[in-house]
């Protein structure tokens, strides 16, 4: 693992509670430890007990492969790579790459194919972060019980500016 990896997940870490073992009401991820949400990754652990157990190396593990090494960060413009990988923690992959895709003016099917690849040097940081915060806006508003997330939403977005 690299150290950009090791930087970019740190700071997001910041963002998703650290260590600390929690289960927030209305959280889809369900149980989240190191940001690794249960619901989402439950193929790697054999039990929930074996998943809160999770040591600070298995959880750089999973998010090294799950999520920074699948938004080819090397072929991104190196001031968008952080919010990338941030959005990728916090949202999915797939949404990562349509909420980019969206930015550079492409179509928006969440796929880094050929064109997406070689677009992806391009992606301005500004504009990946407007996506970022139309997206939230749009979860809120169409789903009140997400309502109460938006405020820590829009500041972990500026976080990434």
């Amino acid at each position: 693992m690299d150290s950009l990896f090791i930087k970019y997940y740190e700071k997001t870490l910041v963002w998703e509670g650290g260590a600390k073992l929690h289960n927030v009401e209305g959280d889809s991820g369900g149980w989240t430890k190191y940001g690794i949400a249960y619901n989402y990754n439950k193929h790697h652990f054999d039990s929930l007990d074996e998943f809160k157990e999770m040591s600070f190396e298995k959880a750089c593990e999973i998010t090294y492969e799950n999520y920074y090494l699948t938004l080819h960060l090397d072929l991104v413009n190196p001031d968008a790579r952080e919010q990338l990988f941030d959005i990728a923690f916090n949202a999915g992959v797939k949404r990562a790459f349509i909420l980019a895709q969206r930015a550079l003016g492409l179509t928006d099917d969440g796929i880094c194919g050929k064109v997406t690849k070689a677009c992806l040097k391009n992606l301005d940081n500004t504009k990946l972060y407007n996506e970022r915060v139309k997206f939230y806006m749009s979860l809120a508003k169409n789903n009140s019980k997400l309502n109460k997330f938006l405020k820590g939403w829009l500041r972990r977005a500026n976080d990434f500016k």
